[in-house]
């Protein structure tokens, strides 16, 4: 599975976020009701997925409002 599907799969997990895949990839996701306890939950997510640790700057919302930025935060660790 490549990084953007498996982000997509979190957000329908965490966010219960029908068709995460008809999402644009600079859509924000706050407009879609991320709040802050979601992002939490996903950067978890994600940490555990990809064994990786995200750093205090890459945890600011707006590192994390969109699926490419999203993307483009893991691929730094990855």
């Amino acid at each position: 599975m490549v990084l953007e599907e498996i982000i997509r799969e979190k957000l329908r997990e965490i966010m219960q976020i029908e068709n995460p895949e008809k999402l644009s990839t600079k859509e924000d996701l706050k407009e879609r009701g991320m709040d802050s306890l979601n992002a939490i939950e996903l950067v978890v997510a994600l940490e555990m997925e990809f064994e990786i640790e995200f750093s205090e700057e890459d945890l600011l919302v707006d590192n994390l409002c969109t699926i490419q930025k999203l993307v483009d935060t893991v691929e730094k660790y990855l």
